[in-house]
Protein backbone atom coordinates (compact mmCIF):
# COMPACT_ATOMS: atom_id res chain seq x y z
CA UNK A 1 0.00 0.00 0.00
CA UNK A 2 1.37 3.75 -0.35
CA UNK A 3 2.61 5.49 1.69
CA UNK A 4 0.59 8.00 3.99
CA UNK A 5 3.70 10.92 3.13
CA UNK A 6 3.03 9.81 -0.49
CA UNK A 7 -0.93 9.61 -0.54
CA UNK A 8 -0.12 13.40 1.20
CA UNK A 9 1.20 14.68 -1.46
CA UNK A 10 -0.28 13.69 -3.70
CA UNK A 11 -3.91 15.14 -2.65
CA UNK A 12 -2.14 18.21 -2.48
CA UNK A 13 -1.32 18.34 -5.67
CA UNK A 14 -4.07 17.43 -7.03
CA UNK A 15 -5.90 20.44 -5.42
CA UNK A 16 -3.53 22.81 -6.32
CA UNK A 17 -4.03 22.08 -9.92
CA UNK A 18 -8.01 21.95 -9.47
CA UNK A 19 -7.48 25.54 -8.13
CA UNK A 20 -5.14 26.11 -11.43
CA UNK A 21 -8.46 25.10 -13.44
CA UNK A 22 -10.87 26.28 -11.37
CA UNK A 23 -9.31 30.23 -12.29
CA UNK A 24 -8.84 29.11 -15.88
CA UNK A 25 -12.10 28.42 -16.51
CA UNK A 26 -13.57 31.62 -14.77
CA UNK A 27 -11.32 33.64 -16.72
CA UNK A 28 -12.23 31.27 -20.10
CA UNK A 29 -16.14 32.46 -19.21
CA UNK A 30 -15.36 36.28 -18.94
CA UNK A 31 -13.32 36.43 -22.28
CA UNK A 32 -15.81 34.41 -23.89
CA UNK A 33 -19.18 37.04 -22.87
CA UNK A 34 -16.61 39.44 -23.81
CA UNK A 35 -16.17 38.39 -27.42
CA UNK A 36 -19.60 38.04 -27.94
CA UNK A 37 -20.33 40.98 -26.80
CA UNK A 38 -18.02 43.01 -29.14
CA UNK A 39 -18.97 40.94 -31.91
CA UNK A 40 -22.60 41.40 -31.38
CA UNK A 41 -21.72 45.47 -31.03
CA UNK A 42 -20.33 45.52 -34.01
CA UNK A 43 -23.51 44.29 -35.85
CA UNK A 44 -25.77 47.38 -36.08
CA UNK A 45 -23.07 49.10 -38.15
CA UNK A 46 -22.11 46.45 -40.17
CA UNK A 47 -25.60 46.29 -41.23
CA UNK A 48 -25.52 49.71 -41.94
CA UNK A 49 -22.48 49.73 -44.28
CA UNK A 50 -24.13 46.44 -46.12
CA UNK A 51 -27.48 48.07 -46.64
CA UNK A 52 -25.42 51.25 -48.39
CA UNK A 53 -23.86 48.89 -50.10
CA UNK A 54 -26.55 46.96 -51.50
CA UNK A 55 -28.66 50.38 -52.59
CA UNK A 56 -25.53 51.52 -54.02
CA UNK A 57 -25.69 48.75 -56.39
CA UNK A 58 -29.32 48.86 -57.10
CA UNK A 59 -29.41 52.44 -57.71
CA UNK A 60 -26.14 53.04 -60.09
CA UNK A 61 -25.27 49.99 -61.11
CA UNK A 62 -21.76 50.10 -60.16
CA UNK A 63 -19.36 47.16 -60.24
CA UNK A 64 -16.49 47.24 -58.10
CA UNK A 65 -12.96 44.77 -58.23
CA UNK A 66 -14.26 43.02 -55.23
CA UNK A 67 -17.44 41.54 -56.52
CA UNK A 68 -15.80 40.53 -59.44
CA UNK A 69 -15.44 37.13 -60.72
CA UNK A 70 -11.01 36.78 -61.47
CA UNK A 71 -9.68 34.63 -64.10
CA UNK A 72 -6.77 33.53 -61.87
CA UNK A 73 -7.60 30.45 -60.55
CA UNK A 74 -5.06 30.44 -57.48
CA UNK A 75 -6.76 30.25 -54.03
CA UNK A 76 -5.98 31.47 -50.62
CA UNK A 77 -6.68 29.56 -47.87
CA UNK A 78 -6.75 31.42 -44.16
CA UNK A 79 -5.93 29.34 -41.45
CA UNK A 80 -7.39 30.81 -38.29
CA UNK A 81 -6.55 28.83 -35.09
CA UNK A 82 -5.24 29.87 -31.89
CA UNK A 83 -1.43 30.60 -30.62
CA UNK A 84 -2.01 28.57 -27.19
CA UNK A 85 -3.20 25.44 -25.83
CA UNK A 86 -4.84 23.74 -23.13
CA UNK A 87 -8.66 23.80 -25.70
CA UNK A 88 -9.32 20.29 -25.86
CA UNK A 89 -10.04 19.42 -29.32
CA UNK A 90 -10.12 23.04 -30.86
CA UNK A 91 -7.37 23.24 -32.81
CA UNK A 92 -7.32 19.72 -34.07
CA UNK A 93 -11.07 19.81 -35.76
CA UNK A 94 -10.34 23.56 -37.33
CA UNK A 95 -6.80 21.19 -38.92
CA UNK A 96 -8.77 18.26 -39.93
CA UNK A 97 -11.25 20.24 -42.09
CA UNK A 98 -8.95 22.50 -43.42
CA UNK A 99 -6.75 18.97 -44.67
CA UNK A 100 -10.28 17.93 -45.58
CA UNK A 101 -10.83 20.93 -47.68
CA UNK A 102 -7.36 20.81 -49.30
CA UNK A 103 -7.57 17.19 -50.21
CA UNK A 104 -10.60 17.82 -52.11
CA UNK A 105 -8.97 18.64 -55.55
CA UNK A 106 -5.55 19.32 -56.82
CA UNK A 107 -6.25 23.30 -56.83
CA UNK A 108 -3.71 25.94 -56.87
CA UNK A 109 -3.73 26.84 -53.28
CA UNK A 110 -1.81 29.57 -51.16
CA UNK A 111 -1.96 29.71 -47.54
CA UNK A 112 -2.05 32.14 -44.71
CA UNK A 113 -2.27 31.33 -40.96
CA UNK A 114 -3.62 33.20 -38.11
CA UNK A 115 -2.59 31.85 -34.94
CA UNK A 116 0.87 30.07 -34.33
CA UNK A 117 -0.88 26.77 -34.13
CA UNK A 118 -2.14 27.31 -37.65
CA UNK A 119 1.76 28.44 -38.77
CA UNK A 120 2.99 25.18 -36.67
CA UNK A 121 0.58 22.94 -38.55
CA UNK A 122 1.39 24.49 -42.46
CA UNK A 123 4.60 23.87 -41.33
CA UNK A 124 4.65 20.32 -40.31
CA UNK A 125 3.06 19.54 -43.43
CA UNK A 126 5.59 21.29 -45.78
CA UNK A 127 3.14 23.10 -47.57
CA UNK A 128 4.22 26.91 -46.24
CA UNK A 129 2.66 29.71 -45.36
CA UNK A 130 3.09 32.98 -47.41
CA UNK A 131 2.18 35.08 -44.59
CA UNK A 132 1.50 34.18 -40.87
CA UNK A 133 -0.34 36.96 -38.16
CA UNK A 134 -0.12 35.80 -34.40
CA UNK A 135 -1.06 37.55 -31.28
CA UNK A 136 -4.20 39.51 -32.39
CA UNK A 137 -5.07 38.99 -28.82
CA UNK A 138 -7.88 38.36 -26.41
CA UNK A 139 -10.03 41.29 -27.39
CA UNK A 140 -8.84 42.06 -30.73
CA UNK A 141 -9.82 45.56 -32.72
CA UNK A 142 -10.76 46.42 -35.65
CA UNK A 143 -7.72 48.27 -36.33
CA UNK A 144 -5.50 45.32 -35.14
CA UNK A 145 -6.78 42.83 -37.94
CA UNK A 146 -5.80 45.54 -40.31
CA UNK A 147 -2.27 43.79 -41.73
CA UNK A 148 -4.77 40.90 -42.42
CA UNK A 149 -7.29 42.56 -44.35
CA UNK A 150 -4.77 44.39 -46.00
CA UNK A 151 -2.68 41.48 -46.76
CA UNK A 152 -5.66 39.82 -47.97
CA UNK A 153 -7.69 42.48 -50.15
CA UNK A 154 -4.06 43.75 -51.49
CA UNK A 155 -3.11 40.39 -53.19
CA UNK A 156 -6.77 39.77 -54.28
CA UNK A 157 -6.44 43.30 -56.41
CA UNK A 158 -3.15 42.45 -57.74
CA UNK A 159 -4.36 39.04 -59.05
CA UNK A 160 -2.12 37.03 -56.82
CA UNK A 161 -5.42 35.12 -56.11
CA UNK A 162 -8.91 34.71 -57.75
CA UNK A 163 -10.66 33.24 -54.64
CA UNK A 164 -9.94 34.09 -50.71
CA UNK A 165 -11.28 30.90 -48.48
CA UNK A 166 -11.15 30.58 -44.49
CA UNK A 167 -11.26 27.90 -42.35
CA UNK A 168 -12.22 28.51 -39.01
CA UNK A 169 -14.34 27.75 -35.65
CA UNK A 170 -17.82 29.02 -35.45
CA UNK A 171 -19.55 30.01 -32.36
CA UNK A 172 -22.79 28.14 -31.34
CA UNK A 173 -23.30 28.64 -27.90
CA UNK A 174 -20.79 27.98 -24.64
CA UNK A 175 -20.63 24.04 -25.26
CA UNK A 176 -21.48 23.86 -29.42
CA UNK A 177 -18.45 25.19 -32.03
CA UNK A 178 -18.38 23.97 -35.22
CA UNK A 179 -15.76 24.78 -38.19
CA UNK A 180 -17.45 26.23 -41.51
CA UNK A 181 -15.36 26.94 -44.61
CA UNK A 182 -16.49 30.53 -45.97
CA UNK A 183 -15.53 32.30 -49.74
CA UNK A 184 -14.50 35.74 -48.60
CA UNK A 185 -13.74 37.47 -51.77
CA UNK A 186 -15.04 37.90 -54.23
CA UNK A 187 -18.08 39.67 -52.17
CA UNK A 188 -20.77 38.88 -52.08
CA UNK A 189 -23.93 40.56 -50.19
CA UNK A 190 -26.23 38.12 -49.35
CA UNK A 191 -23.21 35.43 -48.16
CA UNK A 192 -21.68 38.92 -45.65
CA UNK A 193 -25.31 39.57 -44.51
CA UNK A 194 -25.52 35.38 -43.65
CA UNK A 195 -22.37 35.92 -41.68
CA UNK A 196 -23.25 38.99 -39.34
CA UNK A 197 -26.89 37.22 -38.52
CA UNK A 198 -24.75 33.83 -37.50
CA UNK A 199 -23.44 35.26 -35.03
CA UNK A 200 -25.77 35.62 -32.55
CA UNK A 201 -25.42 32.40 -30.37
CA UNK A 202 -28.13 29.50 -30.45
CA UNK A 203 -28.25 29.52 -27.00
CA UNK A 204 -27.06 31.34 -23.79
CA UNK A 205 -27.12 34.85 -22.59
CA UNK A 206 -27.52 36.55 -25.92
CA UNK A 207 -29.64 33.94 -28.11
CA UNK A 208 -32.49 36.39 -27.38
CA UNK A 209 -31.26 38.33 -30.30
CA UNK A 210 -32.06 36.26 -33.02
CA UNK A 211 -35.86 37.59 -32.58
CA UNK A 212 -34.88 41.19 -33.22
CA UNK A 213 -33.63 41.38 -36.79
CA UNK A 214 -31.88 44.71 -37.41
CA UNK A 215 -32.77 45.31 -40.43
CA UNK A 216 -35.57 43.33 -43.17
CA UNK A 217 -33.72 43.80 -46.48
CA UNK A 218 -34.66 46.23 -48.85
CA UNK A 219 -38.25 47.43 -50.41
CA UNK A 220 -39.23 46.61 -53.97
CA UNK A 221 -38.90 50.27 -55.01
CA UNK A 222 -35.98 51.92 -54.07
CA UNK A 223 -36.35 55.86 -53.59
CA UNK A 224 -34.31 58.39 -55.58
CA UNK A 225 -30.89 59.55 -53.42
CA UNK A 226 -28.15 61.79 -54.01
CA UNK A 227 -24.90 60.95 -52.72
CA UNK A 228 -22.66 63.15 -51.62
CA UNK A 229 -19.30 62.32 -52.85
CA UNK A 230 -20.04 60.04 -55.92
CA UNK A 231 -21.31 56.84 -55.95
CA UNK A 232 -17.91 55.76 -57.61
CA UNK A 233 -16.06 56.94 -54.64
CA UNK A 234 -18.42 55.70 -52.04
CA UNK A 235 -17.84 52.26 -53.19
CA UNK A 236 -14.58 52.49 -53.50
CA UNK A 237 -14.28 53.37 -49.98
CA UNK A 238 -16.98 50.99 -48.71
CA UNK A 239 -16.05 47.80 -50.08
CA UNK A 240 -12.86 47.64 -48.37
CA UNK A 241 -14.55 48.28 -45.09
CA UNK A 242 -17.08 46.13 -45.41
CA UNK A 243 -14.68 43.47 -46.18
CA UNK A 244 -12.51 44.34 -43.17
CA UNK A 245 -15.35 44.02 -40.83
CA UNK A 246 -16.42 40.67 -42.68
CA UNK A 247 -12.81 39.32 -41.69
CA UNK A 248 -13.09 40.96 -38.00
CA UNK A 249 -16.04 39.06 -37.13
CA UNK A 250 -14.58 35.42 -38.47
CA UNK A 251 -11.73 36.60 -36.27
CA UNK A 252 -13.76 37.71 -33.17
CA UNK A 253 -16.19 33.86 -33.97
CA UNK A 254 -12.76 32.71 -33.64
CA UNK A 255 -11.99 34.14 -30.21
CA UNK A 256 -15.22 33.63 -28.77
CA UNK A 257 -14.97 29.68 -30.29
CA UNK A 258 -11.25 28.98 -28.24
CA UNK A 259 -12.75 31.19 -24.79
CA UNK A 260 -15.84 28.57 -25.06
CA UNK A 261 -13.38 25.31 -25.81
CA UNK A 262 -11.20 26.07 -22.78
CA UNK A 263 -13.82 26.77 -21.20
CA UNK A 264 -15.44 23.56 -21.32
CA UNK A 265 -11.79 21.94 -21.10
CA UNK A 266 -10.88 23.69 -17.60
CA UNK A 267 -14.34 23.05 -16.45
CA UNK A 268 -13.64 19.00 -17.17
CA UNK A 269 -10.46 19.16 -15.97
CA UNK A 270 -11.75 21.02 -12.61
CA UNK A 271 -14.14 18.25 -12.35
CA UNK A 272 -11.42 15.69 -12.58
CA UNK A 273 -9.11 16.64 -10.56
CA UNK A 274 -12.21 17.33 -7.76
CA UNK A 275 -13.01 13.47 -7.94
CA UNK A 276 -9.31 12.40 -7.91
CA UNK A 277 -8.98 14.14 -5.03
CA UNK A 278 -12.04 12.86 -3.04
CA UNK A 279 -10.88 8.92 -4.44
CA UNK A 280 -7.31 9.86 -2.86
CA UNK A 281 -8.65 11.28 -0.08
CA UNK A 282 -10.73 8.21 0.95
CA UNK A 283 -7.17 5.77 0.13
CA UNK A 284 -5.19 8.72 2.78
CA UNK A 285 -8.22 7.99 5.02
CA UNK A 286 -7.78 4.08 4.24
CA UNK A 287 -3.87 3.69 4.73
CA UNK A 288 -4.35 5.98 8.00
CA UNK A 289 -7.02 3.66 9.85
CA UNK A 290 -5.04 0.58 8.53
CA UNK A 291 -1.59 1.71 9.73
CA UNK A 292 -3.44 2.84 13.39
CA UNK A 293 -5.13 -0.40 13.30
CA UNK A 294 -1.51 -1.75 12.69
CA UNK A 295 0.06 0.03 15.98
CA UNK A 296 -2.95 -1.19 18.04
CA UNK A 297 -2.71 -4.69 17.41
CA UNK A 298 1.23 -4.49 18.14
CA UNK A 299 0.43 -2.82 20.97
CA UNK A 300 -1.87 -5.46 22.25
CA UNK A 301 0.48 -8.07 21.32
CA UNK A 302 3.55 -6.30 22.92
CA UNK A 303 1.18 -6.33 25.97
CA UNK A 304 0.06 -10.10 25.54
CA UNK A 305 3.85 -11.02 25.67
CA UNK A 306 5.07 -9.11 28.39
CA UNK A 307 2.29 -10.69 30.70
Amino acid sequence: MESLQSLNRRRKAVRSIGSITKAMEVVAAIKMRKSEETALNSRPYAFKVLDLLEKLGRISGLDNIFTKTSPTAKTLVVLITSDRGLIGAFNTQVLRAFENFVARDNGDYYFAAVGKKAGSHLLKKGLGAVKNFYGFGDFVKLEDIAPLSDFVMNGFISGEWGRVVTVSMHFRSALKQETLIREILPLDFMNIRKTILEIIPEHGRFSHLAAKPLSSGLAASVPDYIFEPSPEKLMKNLMPHLLRMKIYHLVLEANASEHAARYVAMKSASDNAEDLSKKLLIQFNNARQAAITGEMVEMSATQSALK
